[in-house]
């Protein structure tokens, strides 16, 4: 018996949507007269609407089958001055690894008015001041993260020479504010962002087809002190906390023909919270990229060095929780299974990362009627700790020592470097061998610090690891697709070795069939097998699939968050209207 039936909702919700096409369908002839006066007036109204369910059925041993799943349905109406849009979301019985989200109902909802440059929006906000460094507010359904700003913003922009975003509000948490508007217990965002286009005051730029973009922002959050203790003479006081935090950046993009230029900085005033052990420090972030392009070659290059800038609305947040801004991690965003299987995300309390990409195509000596080119990029990158020196002893094994709370926690100079977190150094190989075949190559040797990671570490300390990757396609007919994938990872540490095998069928326009198998060949009998099938047909598309899936750390644009092992059948389904 399934415990649990919280199918309930989004049948209805399938219901409900069959019933609005079928409306739609029965008034449209009688609403076109109508919508093309509409259309001469400039007021016409558009629609749509969309269904994401996924779902999951677990089959473990000695224990009854459990329905676990989450719904989105999503709707707006939109016109040429005025949106308005909602989102309800079903999570009674969240997926596995995704309990915090438990919970359902209208989480976001808003108005957006649109006029002569000028752009209000009231209600749930996603936003974001330059690459993210001081504010970013977005929604990562893979992750389970929505960090939307509840409230207002006010946006300007005079032509393309400038642009002015400024907001204020309250993060959304889950569902922690139940028919209400706000929490009382969680603190308050405002902040204001500005985008120039320098190349309209510069002529000689502009005549080369250049263009130099300056932006800076400030971010201040509000709120209230929390009861928390620090130990001092043996005793505990109490520990006093600011209410308000400000912090600001300022930008700048040069860009040329062949070449291209960021560089940022962002400085965030001290900031006592659960993530830097409540220190009383300020925290920074300072990044340059670089990019040039000539011929079929590209070069990218890039430096960050971060302390102590986790910024979240509320200091007593862990995890992935109302995270304030976003710093990108500094490595390649692997797709492929095994190159993923140690994934490096940005760490909290500081780091030096560097990166390097280099991109090249090499034509064949012979041309023939159609000449043919090999792609080959060679790719790096490295990320290591700050140099810190403690203020007391305690810190030197424990960074979040109790002794250090209310205190600097540590003095770091700017160019000092320690232990070393993530490498990595790779090659990839694509060819397009004939007009039927594909194939794309790979070897990347990494190196992880699991303990200054993840807190924990097996067979040592830091994991070294080579990886081989095949990727072919073959053409077999206009219709029909095959793809292998075969991948390899060798370590003397972690786990061990392990391999992976994959093949994919592509009928069009409709279908795709896959069976792959992640096996650990230094224990045989862990295989973590998948075999699905998906479909789509004009507004709907459908996937089922059945087997194991691995516990481990899973990762979307370096947001990283822990997944449990799973067992059953999975069922997705998305529809649009």
């Amino acid at each position: 018996m399934i415990q649990h039936r919280p199918w309930v909702i989004p049948l209805l919700v399938l219901f409900l949507f069959c019933e609005v096409s079928t409306l739609r369908a029965a008034v449209h002839a009688e609403d076109k007269a109508q919508s093309d006066s509409l259309k001469r007036s400039g007021a016409q109204w558009t629609t749509n609407f969309s269904l994401q369910t996924d779902w999951h059925i677990a089959q473990d041993k000695d224990v009854a089958p459990r329905l676990t799943g989450i719904t989105y349905l999503d709707g707006s109406l939109r016109s040429q001055h005025l949106d308005v849009g909602l989102r309800l979301e079903e999570k009674r019985h969240p997926l596995p690894g995704r309990e915090e989200e438990k919970g359902w109902g209208l989480p976001y909802f808003y108005l957006r008015g649109r006029y002569a440059g000028v752009d209000v929006t009231l209600g749930d906000i996603y936003e974001q001041f330059g690459s993210g460094l001081l504010f970013r507010a977005y929604e990562d359904r893979f992750l389970g993260l929505d960090n939307a700003v509840r409230g207002v913003r006010l946006n300007y922009a005079y032509r393309d020479v400038f642009r002015l975003k400024s907001l204020a509000g309250q993060q959304r948490h889950f569902f922690d504010r139940p028919m209400r508007l706000f929490t009382p217990e969680r603190g308050y965002l405002a902040g204001v962002d500005g985008e120039m286009s320098m190349e309209h005051f510069l002529p000689v730029l502009q005549a080369q087809g250049g263009s130099l973009l300056l932006g800076g922002g400030y971010l201040y959050k509000h709120e209230d002190e929390d009861d928390l203790l620090r130990p001092r003479d043996g005793g505990l006081y109490a520990l006093r906390q600011p209410v308000g935090t400000g912090a600001w950046s300022v930008r700048g993009d040069l860009t040329l023909p062949s070449l291209s230029v960021h560089a940022e900085y962002a400085h965030k005033d001290y900031d006592p919270n659960r993530t830097n052990g409540f220190i009383f420090r300020s925290g920074s972030v300072a990044m340059l990229t670089a990019s040039y392009l000539w011929g079929k070659s590209s070069l990218f290059v890039g430096a960050r060095r971060s302390e102590n800038f986790d910024f979240r609305s509320d200091r007593l947040a862990e995890g992935n929780a109302l995270r304030v801004n976003f710093l990108q991690p500094f490595t390649k965003q692997q797709t492929y299974t095994l190159a993923a299987f140690y994934p490096y995300a940005t760490q909290p309390e500081g780091e030096w990362a560097f990166q390097g990409a280099f991109d090249t195509s090499i034509p064949d000596p012979i041309r023939g009627r159609r000449p043919r080119h090999t792609n080959i990029k060679l790719y790096g990158s490295i990320a290591m700790g700050l140099r810190r020196s403690w203020l007391v002893s305690e810190g030197v094994n424990n960074p979040l020592a109790p002794e250090l709370m209310g205190s600097d926690g540590y003095t770091a100079p700017f160019w000092g470097m320690k232990d070393l977190l993530f490498r990595e150094v790779g090659i990839e190989v694509a060819r397009r061998v004939s007009s039927s075949y594909s194939f794309v190559a790979s070897y990347i040797h990494q190196t992880y610090h699991q303990r200054l990671i993840e807190g924990h570490a097996s067979n040592g300390d830091q994991i070294h690891s080579n990886i081989f990757i095949y990727d072919g396609r073959l053409r077999l007919s206009k219709k029909l697709t095959l793809r292998t994938e075969l991948q390899y990872l060798h370590t003397l540490q972690g786990q061990g070795d392990w391999l992976y095998g994959g093949l994919e069928c592509s009928i069009l326009p409709h279908f795709i069939l896959s069976a792959s198998d992640l096996w650990n060949s230094s224990a045989p009998s862990q295989h973590y097998y998948m075999y699905a099938i998906a479909g789509s047909w004009t507004r709907h598309t459908l996937r089922l699939s059945y087997g194991r899936t691995r516990a481990g750390i899973n990762c979307s644009g370096g947001i990283c968050r822990f997944m449990p092992e799973t067992h059953g059948l999975f069922a997705s389904y998305l529809l649009t209207l």
